[in-house]
């Protein structure tokens, strides 16, 4: 649910205070954030919204108090953040390599039984004005562009320095915390997707520091602006981010379908199919969850 700027700081002094429990959710919470970061045509943010803690994301980072003040939340979302970012990134050359076409399947068909989740936070009682709606096709549209950027071929660069590194940081993390906008698409676009996922699979300082850097100020300034939006223009927002969640799902399938290649994947993809809605049920109950223990 949306959270007034009085709430978002009760919900802050709760978080000083929170148990075990609470940081092992935030954990979790993390993990699966990570894991959609990390996959080209998923979208971290997307997790952090359906699971309700988009908001105070953004409020914390856009300011250096509010992460001073709610710095447990931030840490136990980040390291879960960081645990699903190397899993994802150890075994996605093999899922890559052996069960592309199925895999974004599976992950077109969790984005969109997320949509009723999506929605949900931009409902509050009032009619859409034409602002509202022209945000979400604004949104809609951006992942309609990104698909043509996608379906552009790109050499990916093999070993890029360190300042092409320290702008592949800002430009992830800006599409990062834009939900239903995937940074590894972008990364695969613009050439360096390989080289991130290398450097972050096998822990490679050179390549992890100068992106590491470039994402810390890429959140800095961009999160002012996100914050900015969700709190003058709440309903425009997230209508937004649900236009851009739409065209998500229009993006990976367009994609995974021109990938196919013949039959043979017919029976993969369906399994892949039938799991997104087992994933996206149990993500759904999840962030029910997890809202009640907030």
């Amino acid at each position: 649910m949306p959270y007034e700027p009085e709430v978002l700081i009760t919900m802050v002094r709760i978080g000083r205070s929170m148990g075990i429990a609470g940081y092992i959710r935030n954990v979790i919470v993390g993990v699966i954030a990570g894991i959609f970061m990390i996959m080209p045509g998923a979208s971290g943010a997307t997790v952090t919204v359906i699971f309700g803690i988009y908001e105070r994301l953004i409020h914390d980072v856009s300011k250096l108090r509010n992460i001073i003040s709610d710095w447990k939340f931030l840490l136990t979302v980040a390291i879960g953040g960081f645990i699903g970012v190397v899993i994802c990134s150890k075994g996605l050359d093999f899922l890559v390599d052996s069960y592309e076409v199925p895999l974004m399947f599976f992950f077109a068909v969790l984005i969109l039984m997320q949509i009723p989740d999506i929605k949900k936070q931009s409902d509050d009682g009032e009619k859409y004005t034409p602002m509202n709606l022209l945000a979400l096709v604004c949104g809609f549209l951006v992942m309609i562009g990104i698909l043509f950027i996608g379906l552009q071929t790109s050499e990916q660069m093999e070993s890029p320095g360190p300042i092409i590194m320290f702008f592949a940081g800002m430009v992830y993390v800006v599409c990062a915390l834009s939900p239903g906008i995937s940074g590894s698409t972008i990364l695969l676009a613009l050439g360096l997707f390989g080289a991130v996922i290398e450097g972050v699979g096998n822990l490679q300082f050179g390549t992890l520091i100068p992106l590491i850097v470039g994402a810390l100020i890429g959140v800095i300034l961009f999160a002012k602006i996100i914050d900015r939006c969700v709190t003058q223009h709440r309903k425009s927002t997230y209508l937004a981010i649900l236009g851009l969640t739409l065209g998500s799902v229009v993006t990976v399938t367009v994609e995974a379908i021109l990938k196919m290649d013949g039959d043979d994947m017919l029976v993969p993809i369906a399994v892949c199919i039938v799991a997104g809605i087992i994933a996206g049920y149990a993500m759904h109950l999840f962030s029910k969850y997890y809202a009640s223990k907030e």
